[in-house]
């Protein structure tokens, strides 16, 4: 790991996702199990000087309101972050797909802040972590996915998405980050 700025990336940690009554909710009993270790994450990060941005969707595309169901509309219930999250700051940006990187302000934050390294929690590890994982690597950021801090959209998705990262040692654990930030 290296010694440059680090921050923790939580994604899409919101009610129409997180939550059963939820329009388009992901694998809740993996939820359930990731939020305390959020929380633990975001604690350590902010004890330790370092940087927690939030991701929210908000869908554009016609499409995917339709697939979706309209979920995490603005302005609504289901577009918040999770009450069972612990907000440590109010650095919350937004993102249209699947990818963060596409947030223009994302990068200017990152710039400015000066962080190198970034380790990804939250939803869902099959789709927006994995997209925004490999588009990191374009831009030359230190990225680590943690495992126990991020859930699937589907049950059984998990463990084949988090098998191709473990040989390249882009996995890692809660404890083990906590113990080297």
């Amino acid at each position: 790991m290296s010694n440059g700025k680090k921050a923790l990336i939580i994604i899409d940690m919101q009610n129409d996702f997180t939550k059963e009554s939820g329009k388009s909710h992901s694998c809740t009993q993996h939820i359930d199990k990731i939020i305390p270790t959020i929380n633990k994450l975001s604690n350590t990060f902010i004890s330790r000087g370092h940087q927690v941005i939030y991701f929210k969707t908000e869908w554009t595309s016609f499409f995917m309101k339709l697939l979706t169901g309209n979920s995490v509309k603005v302005g609504t219930v289901g577009a918040k972050l999770d009450n069972r999250l612990k907000q440590v700051n109010n650095n919350i940006f937004i993102k249209h797909d699947k990818n963060i990187f596409e947030s223009k302000s994302f990068l200017n934050y990152l710039d400015e802040e000066h962080i190198t390294e970034l380790y990804f929690a939250g939803l869902a590890v099959e789709y927006c972590i994995e997209t925004s994982f490999k588009a990191s690597q374009k831009y030359k950021y230190q990225t680590y996915i943690v495992g126990d801090a991020v859930a699937a959209y589907k049950c059984n998705n998990i463990d084949a998405v988090l098998n191709k990262y473990i040989s390249n040692k882009y996995l890692l654990r809660s404890h083990d980050i906590s113990k080297t930030l």
